[in-house]
């Protein structure tokens, strides 16, 4: 009898609670809906909105946000730095001010209202409390999504536009180009790998070759042809690198290749790695125990010397605790940085899942990587020479990805983001000798590809060959989902858009259950310092994880330790829930996703809102709609 393992029991509890999350939230919003009462408040809060001229102000702002900043920034040049920073400034821009605007909307309707004995007034009609508070989030959120459509709407209007023009502007600087420079820069595009032989190049369809002249060299495309070609590249570049969403594949797993008398030993990075390390860290610790031996026996010599009535110095038989664990650490985080480091001639091989869901094999995939040089920390205009291999087999070498004049290797520049275009099917020999079309991902549903060091050094000076190639997550040692990447066609931007702005209309209703949980039991002034002093806690979670991984608030160090505070006990354990509260809402950013032309997929916006409104918001509402309903609202700043 087979047994479900509970790694998957697991998951689909939590896709089960999530759904169910999902369902109770929404059908509370559209039971809110429906309910006049519920609907009249939503309505008194876009009334108040209006009065106060705040949508008037917020369209003015925001149109301005989107409108007016993109044409003040300057970008590389590039149609791609175009469209990032559009897409990042803009985007920033609206969610900060929407976030803003949302807060001071949330506390000052509801404190206003009591303040001013207005909500004495509305409570006393058949109304319960809590549908007056849903009433108001309602109203809101209403609010939000009009203000959040219009800057969608202003900013996919701009990028579309930015990025259609671009093949215009371009024609009219090609087209009274000689043929010579045209075909130059034909020339340029094709070492670049950013055009293909068979757009230049005409292509005979019955024999899958290119076609030749007499003097059997391939025949150019149409000199408007190429025109043409040209003119559409950067549009075509920025379609396929930004304006689109690519998922990554699932990585499986992690080998280290090594050459041997028998040949290239491959072995798994974790196996790798936990007996590496272990031999390391026995190796230190041996190390520093002989160290410490050799130091009390000789000041035992010392001391006899001297003569006379001494202690005896005892010779210790192990480490105190402290030291070990100081030791291990240090040898860890030295063997994470090192087990990424790729010397000449070895190579790392990377195997990924296939996706679930059926993708577009058509449109190929696409490899996303970095190369870093261990000996600086900038970016440098060396070139480092780098085998890539893929395919379904483990024990074959795979498709390459040729560079220049059809060379084994590519050249890279350090740490620069570097994308190479992969096939997702291949051609093989069948068994009649006729080439036949198969799939890169084996029968087991993986892809292998093996990143190699192609550099070949002079004896002696190994060290100016080395790179880095980062696959870890340098503070759990874990590997990187984001270091080296296989993305695939998931769907278009367009829809990708929209999916990034309903993760910022979640944070948005967030911040609205905030202001108004704050603004149930708090004066306006002391809401607004609340709720102000909440968004600076959440910028600031990366100085919180950093104390939390010291655990101590001090910064000083004594004999090469922390040291620590009286205070630690208090801080670090209200850091931990701060951490543990905010962070799963701003891992869910889709901004950084969308300009890279990264997926913000369905299950990432079912976990967002399952979280952001799910836990988060359903803490916040429901002790908001708590305090609200047992507050006594008769006493209010006024009469105290």
């Amino acid at each position: 009898m087979d047994f479900i393992p509970i790694e998957n029991l697991m998951s689909w509890t939590w896709q089960g609670l999530r759904a169910l999350l999902l369902v109770a939230i929404f059908g509370g919003i559209v039971w809110g809906l429906s309910d006049r009462r519920v609907r009249h408040i939503a309505a008194l809060t876009w009334k108040t909105a209006v009065r106060l001229r705040f949508i008037w102000v917020m369209v003015i702002l925001i149109l301005f946000a989107v409108g007016g900043l993109p044409a003040m920034l300057r970008d590389d040049g590039s149609a791609k730095g175009m469209a990032q920073i559009i897409l990042t400034y803009t985007l920033s821009m609206t969610t900060g001010i929407l976030g803003l605007s949302t807060l001071w909307l949330a506390v000052g309707s509801m404190a206003q209202d009591i303040s001013q004995c207005q909500m004495q007034m509305v409570v006393t009609k058949p109304i319960a409390r809590w549908q007056i508070w849903l009433g108001k989030w309602l109203g809101i959120m209403g609010l939000n999504l009009l203000l959040l459509g219009l800057a969608g709407t202003v900013v996919y209007g701009m990028v579309e536009y930015r990025a259609g023009v671009l093949t215009t502007a371009q024609y009219e600087r090609l087209k009274d180009r000689t043929d010579v420079e045209i075909k130059q820069e034909v020339g340029k595009a094709l070492g670049e790998r950013r055009l293909k032989l068979d757009e230049v190049y005409i292509l005979d369809k019955e024999k899958h070759q290119l076609k030749l002249d007499d003097n059997q060299r391939p025949i150019l495309q149409p000199m408007e042809t190429l025109k043409r070609l040209l003119a559409e590249l950067p549009e075509r570049e920025l379609r396929e690198k930004v304006l689109v969403a690519r998922a990554p594949l699932e990585l499986e797993d992690v080998k280290v290749l090594t050459a041997s008398g028998n040949g290239i030993n491959s072995d798994s990075y974790m196996e790798w790695r936990k007996l590496q390390r272990e031999n390391d860290e026995k190796l230190a610790l041996m190390k520093a125990l002989e160290r410490v031996q050799a130091y009390a026996r000789a000041e035992q010599d010392r001391r006899a010397n001297k003569g006379g009535i001494f202690k005896n110095v005892e010779v210790p038989q192990s480490l105190p605790a402290d030291i070990m664990a100081r030791i291990r650490s240090e040898v860890r985080m030295e063997y994470l940085i090192q087990s990424q480091v790729m010397r000449p001639q070895t190579a790392r091989r990377f195997s990924f899942r296939k996706p679930r869901a059926s993708f577009a094999a058509d449109r190929g995939l696409v490899l996303r990587f970095q190369l870093l040089d261990t000996r600086m920390n900038f970016k440098g205009d060396r070139q480092y020479r780098t085998a890539i291999t893929y395919g379904p087999f483990e024990d074959q070498p795979g498709l390459p990805i040729v560079g220049i004049s059809g060379l084994p290797y590519t050249e890279y520049t350090a740490r620069t983001q570097i994308e190479e275009p992969m096939r997702a099917m291949a051609f093989r020999a069948g068994e009649d000798g006729e080439a036949e079309e198969i799939s890169i991902f084996g029968t087991n549903n993986l892809l292998y590809v093996n990143l190699m060091n192609a550099e070949t050094p002079q004896p002696g000076q190994e060290y100016m060959a080395t790179i880095k190639l980062p696959f870890l997550n340098e503070t759990t040692g874990e590997l990187d989902p984001r270091g080296v990447e296989v993305m695939y066609y998931e769907g278009g931007f367009f829809k990708n858009y929209l999916r990034a702005l309903a993760v910022v209309f979640a944070w948005l209703g967030a911040l609205a259950a905030l202001g108004l949980m704050a603004a149930s039991f708090m004066s306006l002034p002391m809401a607004v310092f609340a709720c102000t002093g909440i968004l600076v806690i959440s910028f600031c979670t990366g100085l919180l994880k950093d104390v939390v991984k010291d655990d101590t608030i001090m910064q000083t160090y004594s004999d090469g330790v922390h040291d620590t505070s009286v205070v630690d006990y208090f801080a670090i354990n209200s850091f931990k829930l701060m951490v543990a509260i905010i962070s799963p809402v701003k891992d869910y950013s889709p901004i950084e996703d969308l300009t890279e032309g990264r997926a913000i997929t369905w299950d990432q916006l079912g976990r967002a809102y399952s979280y952001i409104w799910g836990v988060t918001g359903l803490l916040i509402s429901g002790l908001g709609m708590l305090i609200f309903t047992r507050r006594q609202l008769a006493i209010t700043d006024n009469n105290e």
